[in-house]
Protein backbone atom coordinates (compact mmCIF):
# COMPACT_ATOMS: atom_id res chain seq x y z
CA UNK A 1 0.00 0.00 0.00
CA UNK A 2 3.15 2.28 0.68
CA UNK A 3 4.20 1.80 -2.51
CA UNK A 4 1.51 2.36 -4.45
CA UNK A 5 0.88 5.76 -2.80
CA UNK A 6 4.59 6.51 -3.56
CA UNK A 7 4.08 5.43 -7.11
CA UNK A 8 0.78 7.47 -7.14
CA UNK A 9 2.73 10.42 -5.74
CA UNK A 10 5.80 10.49 -7.90
CA UNK A 11 3.22 10.23 -11.05
CA UNK A 12 1.41 13.45 -10.05
CA UNK A 13 4.42 15.31 -9.11
CA UNK A 14 5.81 14.18 -13.15
CA UNK A 15 2.54 15.41 -14.60
CA UNK A 16 2.77 19.03 -12.78
CA UNK A 17 5.78 19.86 -15.16
CA UNK A 18 3.90 20.49 -18.31
CA UNK A 19 5.16 22.45 -20.96
CA UNK A 20 4.00 25.65 -21.90
CA UNK A 21 3.06 26.26 -25.90
CA UNK A 22 4.10 29.40 -27.12
CA UNK A 23 2.36 30.96 -30.72
CA UNK A 24 1.66 34.21 -32.25
CA UNK A 25 -2.02 34.10 -34.09
CA UNK A 26 -2.69 36.45 -36.74
CA UNK A 27 -3.20 39.51 -35.41
CA UNK A 28 0.90 39.67 -33.63
CA UNK A 29 -1.04 38.77 -30.06
CA UNK A 30 1.62 36.15 -28.08
CA UNK A 31 -0.96 33.07 -26.38
CA UNK A 32 0.16 30.83 -24.12
CA UNK A 33 -0.55 27.19 -22.78
CA UNK A 34 -0.38 24.09 -21.32
CA UNK A 35 -2.82 22.16 -23.58
CA UNK A 36 -1.41 21.67 -27.24
CA UNK A 37 -5.16 21.12 -27.82
CA UNK A 38 -6.07 24.78 -27.41
CA UNK A 39 -3.65 25.95 -29.83
CA UNK A 40 -6.16 26.33 -33.04
CA UNK A 41 -4.84 24.38 -35.48
CA UNK A 42 -3.36 26.64 -38.36
CA UNK A 43 -0.72 27.92 -35.67
CA UNK A 44 0.33 24.39 -34.43
CA UNK A 45 3.19 24.53 -36.83
CA UNK A 46 4.23 27.58 -35.75
CA UNK A 47 4.37 26.65 -31.61
CA UNK A 48 7.24 26.79 -29.77
CA UNK A 49 7.54 24.88 -26.78
CA UNK A 50 8.98 26.17 -23.32
CA UNK A 51 9.90 23.73 -21.30
CA UNK A 52 10.33 23.21 -17.60
CA UNK A 53 12.71 26.63 -16.21
CA UNK A 54 11.28 28.37 -18.94
CA UNK A 55 13.51 31.50 -21.15
CA UNK A 56 15.66 33.64 -19.13
CA UNK A 57 14.17 37.35 -18.92
CA UNK A 58 15.18 39.54 -21.69
CA UNK A 59 15.46 43.24 -21.38
CA UNK A 60 14.75 45.68 -24.24
CA UNK A 61 15.10 49.36 -24.40
CA UNK A 62 12.48 51.23 -26.61
CA UNK A 63 12.86 54.29 -27.65
CA UNK A 64 10.07 56.72 -27.95
CA UNK A 65 10.33 60.47 -29.27
CA UNK A 66 8.35 62.53 -27.41
CA UNK A 67 8.60 66.68 -27.53
CA UNK A 68 9.65 68.06 -24.11
CA UNK A 69 8.41 71.46 -23.70
CA UNK A 70 6.00 74.28 -24.76
CA UNK A 71 4.85 74.47 -28.25
CA UNK A 72 5.07 78.01 -29.33
CA UNK A 73 2.45 80.23 -30.40
CA UNK A 74 3.00 82.52 -33.43
CA UNK A 75 1.13 85.62 -34.11
CA UNK A 76 -0.33 86.29 -37.55
CA UNK A 77 2.59 87.05 -39.81
CA UNK A 78 5.78 86.32 -37.26
CA UNK A 79 7.80 83.37 -38.56
CA UNK A 80 8.95 80.48 -36.00
CA UNK A 81 13.15 81.25 -36.59
CA UNK A 82 14.05 78.61 -33.79
CA UNK A 83 14.77 75.41 -36.11
CA UNK A 84 16.54 73.32 -33.32
CA UNK A 85 14.39 69.38 -32.82
CA UNK A 86 13.13 69.14 -29.86
CA UNK A 87 14.89 66.87 -27.09
CA UNK A 88 14.22 62.72 -26.85
CA UNK A 89 13.14 61.40 -23.91
CA UNK A 90 14.12 57.49 -23.33
CA UNK A 91 11.11 55.28 -22.06
CA UNK A 92 12.51 51.55 -21.03
CA UNK A 93 10.63 48.95 -21.13
CA UNK A 94 11.70 45.45 -19.40
CA UNK A 95 10.16 41.84 -21.07
CA UNK A 96 9.97 38.84 -18.90
CA UNK A 97 9.78 36.02 -21.21
CA UNK A 98 8.51 37.36 -23.66
CA UNK A 99 6.14 39.90 -21.97
CA UNK A 100 6.44 43.01 -20.62
CA UNK A 101 5.73 44.12 -16.96
CA UNK A 102 2.37 45.77 -18.72
CA UNK A 103 1.34 42.38 -19.85
CA UNK A 104 2.52 40.25 -16.96
CA UNK A 105 0.38 42.87 -14.94
CA UNK A 106 -2.75 42.59 -16.65
CA UNK A 107 -2.94 39.04 -16.72
CA UNK A 108 -2.58 38.63 -12.76
CA UNK A 109 -5.08 41.39 -12.69
CA UNK A 110 -7.61 39.92 -15.24
CA UNK A 111 -7.19 36.08 -13.24
CA UNK A 112 -7.65 37.47 -9.69
CA UNK A 113 -10.59 39.57 -10.82
CA UNK A 114 -12.13 36.06 -12.36
CA UNK A 115 -11.48 34.53 -8.98
CA UNK A 116 -13.22 37.36 -7.36
CA UNK A 117 -15.91 37.64 -9.11
CA UNK A 118 -16.38 33.98 -9.20
CA UNK A 119 -16.56 34.19 -5.09
CA UNK A 120 -18.79 36.39 -4.81
CA UNK A 121 -21.06 34.22 -7.48
CA UNK A 122 -20.16 31.34 -5.11
CA UNK A 123 -21.00 33.72 -1.80
CA UNK A 124 -24.62 34.04 -2.84
CA UNK A 125 -25.41 30.56 -4.04
CA UNK A 126 -24.28 29.51 -0.12
CA UNK A 127 -26.75 32.44 1.10
CA UNK A 128 -29.62 31.12 -0.63
CA UNK A 129 -28.66 27.63 0.59
CA UNK A 130 -28.58 28.92 3.57
CA UNK A 131 -32.68 29.25 3.57
CA UNK A 132 -33.77 26.28 2.08
CA UNK A 133 -37.19 26.98 3.44
CA UNK A 134 -38.19 29.44 0.73
CA UNK A 135 -37.10 27.36 -2.35
CA UNK A 136 -38.84 23.91 -3.47
CA UNK A 137 -36.28 20.82 -2.96
CA UNK A 138 -35.74 21.01 -7.31
CA UNK A 139 -34.66 24.67 -6.70
CA UNK A 140 -32.34 23.90 -3.50
CA UNK A 141 -30.39 21.18 -5.67
CA UNK A 142 -30.36 23.23 -8.80
CA UNK A 143 -28.49 25.85 -6.69
CA UNK A 144 -26.45 23.32 -4.69
CA UNK A 145 -25.50 21.89 -7.97
CA UNK A 146 -24.60 25.87 -8.94
CA UNK A 147 -22.07 26.07 -5.96
CA UNK A 148 -20.59 23.27 -6.52
CA UNK A 149 -19.45 24.10 -9.96
CA UNK A 150 -18.53 27.33 -8.93
CA UNK A 151 -15.99 25.96 -6.76
CA UNK A 152 -14.86 23.07 -8.87
CA UNK A 153 -14.39 26.32 -11.23
CA UNK A 154 -12.76 28.71 -8.27
CA UNK A 155 -10.11 25.21 -7.81
CA UNK A 156 -8.99 25.48 -11.59
CA UNK A 157 -8.92 29.41 -11.03
CA UNK A 158 -6.48 29.20 -8.12
CA UNK A 159 -4.68 26.64 -9.92
CA UNK A 160 -4.20 28.60 -13.26
CA UNK A 161 -2.92 31.69 -10.77
CA UNK A 162 -0.46 28.98 -9.20
CA UNK A 163 1.07 28.25 -12.61
CA UNK A 164 0.89 32.17 -13.84
CA UNK A 165 2.56 32.74 -10.35
CA UNK A 166 5.31 30.00 -11.18
CA UNK A 167 5.51 31.31 -14.99
CA UNK A 168 6.65 34.61 -13.98
CA UNK A 169 8.63 33.70 -11.29
CA UNK A 170 11.01 31.94 -13.40
CA UNK A 171 11.04 34.21 -16.03
CA UNK A 172 12.22 36.90 -13.28
CA UNK A 173 9.03 38.58 -12.92
CA UNK A 174 9.43 41.26 -9.60
CA UNK A 175 6.98 40.23 -6.75
CA UNK A 176 5.36 44.42 -7.33
CA UNK A 177 4.53 43.61 -11.05
CA UNK A 178 2.81 40.03 -10.03
CA UNK A 179 0.55 41.91 -7.09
Amino acid sequence: MRYLCTVLFLALAVTAHADIYKWVDGRGTVNYTEDLGKVPAKYRKKVTVIVDGGPTPAEVTETVVEPVGQEKKLEAGQKDVDKTPAPKQEKTKTVYGDKDEDAWRAEFKAMRSEIKASEAELAARRTRMANPGTMSRGEYLGVQREAKRLEDTLIGLNGKLNALEESAQRAGVPLDVRK
